[in-house]
């Protein structure tokens, strides 16, 4: 019984957000863009997002907060409740959702720049590059 209650505390804890990659939107079944949203998550609460049609391996290079490109913004995190604002040159876009157990997301979307309001899932998606970077300077 005492296994039984552990279990179930243990799926409610709360989930961290990953660091060592990006989130990647995915894209429901009446789909038809080419387009792909990326965020990443720094640990000082700071997120980056990017719209693009590239290959993610085409990211690692220049997908970082310190580029000028992409959207820029603070996020909140408490429990799996994640909340954020990104802003660009066109405007800002809000983001309120819940951060999974199996550490997707699952966002409601709302644009100031075309009036877009929707309900997007991400994915989480390692970069392998950061963590040969991080080896690299480690040595």
């Amino acid at each position: 019984m005492l296994f039984l209650v552990f279990f179930e505390l243990s799926a409610y804890a709360q989930k961290d957000l990953s660091y060592d990659g990006y989130y990647v939107s995915v894209p429901d079944s009446n789909s038809m863009s080419m387009f792909k949203y990326y965020l990443r998550f720094y640990q000082d609460g700071s997120v980056i997002g990017v719209t693009t049609a590239g290959k993610p391996a085409n990211l690692v290079p220049w997908f970082k907060k310190e580029n000028k490109t992409p959207y820029k913004g603070r996020y909140t995190l408490s429990d799996s409740t994640i909340k954020f604002s990104m802003t660009s040159e066109q405007g800002d876009v809000t983001y309120e959702g819940k951060l999974t157990a199996d550490n997707k997301l699952m966002l409601t979307v709302k644009s100031l720049i075309n009036k877009y309001e929707g309900k997007e899932e991400y994915a989480f998606m390692k970069m392998e590059a950061i963590n040969e970077s991080k080896v690299k300077s480690q040595k």
